[in-house]
Order: C-alpha cells, then sequence, then structure tokens
C-alpha cells in the first residue's frame, strides 16, 4: 500500500513504507573515479557528484588539485573538502578559520579550462591529508 503525504513546499511524495519519511539516496562512489549521479536533479538536470583525495594539505603555503573537471562543460552545486590527520584522528572542515590563525583557505582555479581546487594554509597541515566532494550537473551545452 503506497500512502501520500503533502509537505509544505505543496509537493506530493508517495510513500511505499509510512515509517520512511525521506528516500535515501544511493550511489556508489569511488575516490577519485568516475563522477556519479547523486539521484537528484538540479534546475531539472541530473545531479553529478566527483570524489577527489588530498594526498597531504600544504605547509604555510598554496595546494593546487585537479579535479579533472571541464569547467566549459559543468556548472559546479557545491563543493565540501575534510582534512584527516590519522595520528590522533582529527577531522577539520575546509575551509577553517581559526582565531588562533591557523586557517585553511578553500578556493577554485581554472588552468586550461581545468576546475582545481586551491588550498592555502597560515600553519604546517602536512601531517593532514584530505578530499573533497564536488556536486555539478553538465551544462546545456553536453
Amino acid at each position: 500500500m503506497n500512502y501520500n503525504i503533502l509537505e509544505k513546499e505543496n509537493n506530493i511524495l508517495v510513500i511505499d513504507n509510512p515509517n520512511k519519511r525521506y528516500e535515501e539516496l544511493k550511489y556508489n562512489l569511488k575516490t577519485n573515479g568516475s563522477p556519479v549521479k547523486t539521484g537528484r536533479k538540479v534546475d531539472g538536470k541530473d545531479e553529478y557528484i566527483k570524489r577527489i583525495s588530498i594526498a597531504q594539505l600544504p605547509n604555510a603555503s598554496a595546494l593546487e588539485v585537479n579535479t579533472g573537471l571541464n569547467i566549459n562543460e559543468i556548472v559546479v552545486t557545491s563543493i565540501e573538502c575534510l582534512a584527516y590527520r590519522s595520528s590522533d584522528k582529527t577531522y577539520i572542515p575546509v575551509p577553517f578559520i581559526s582565531m588562533a590563525n591557523s586557517n585553511i583557505g578553500l578556493n577554485t582555479k581554472v588552468n586550461s579550462n581545468i576546475l582545481y581546487l586551491l588550498i592555502e594554509t597560515t600553519i604546517d597541515r602536512s601531517n593532514f591529508s584530505g578530499w573533497a566532494e564536488i556536486k555539478f550537473i553538465y551544462n546545456s551545452n553536453n
């Protein structure tokens, strides 16, 4: 038996299990693999996600990480990044703003039409590695 639920945006959801309020998104995402569909639509287009590893954060300097994504083919919908130190299992969201001026910045850069993540640190963060997830849609020319 299906149940119809009217949510606050007046969209009707058909739920086959009344105890399960929201659909779970499931996709097989591999670090440094090909982009995969998230199951969501953005502006009527399928959204994709790509996960990229960051081997080592910089020591009070900048690091450019190649995403392999051609900026002429995509429109980025979000970027999430996390730094990890395995010695004490410390996680830091990137960007990270610290009152002690031990910041980690996250920006983007385009070089030869390829999107790069630009990670800048104000202190030595070379004992951290990390990963970034970029969500995007393909532009209307593709």
